[in-house]
């Protein structure tokens, strides 16, 4: 499977580090993620809890975290893309076949 970023990906090759152990690596990031978003989900995030600062507190909060859980799926993403490449099986040697 080709995986189209504008970063680079790792290479399977003989000197580098084996598919399986990118593959655990990249696996427990994402374990990680979901453990995080789920947190987060179980987390209380209310108004009640910010309107005796002011009328702008509680929006201020809402956008920030937001931004974070933002931050937090793209790095799911990434991190996903990074699994699609190495499941491809995408080896130095394919790769240069598919730029020859």
């Amino acid at each position: 499977m080709k995986v189209n970023v504008n970063y680079p990906l790792p290479t399977v090759h003989l000197n580098g580090t084996s598919r399986g152990m990118l593959l655990d690596g990249y696996n427990k990031i994402l374990d990680a993620i979901y453990e995080v978003n789920d947190a987060s989900n179980e987390c209380e995030f209310h108004s009640r809890d910010y309107y005796v600062e002011d009328d702008e507190a509680w929006p201020k909060a809402l956008e920030e975290r937001q931004s974070h859980l933002n931050n937090l799926h793209a790095f799911k993403q990434h991190i996903l893309e990074h699994l699609m490449h190495l499941h491809g099986g995408v080896t130095n040697q394919n790769r240069k076949k598919t730029n020859a």
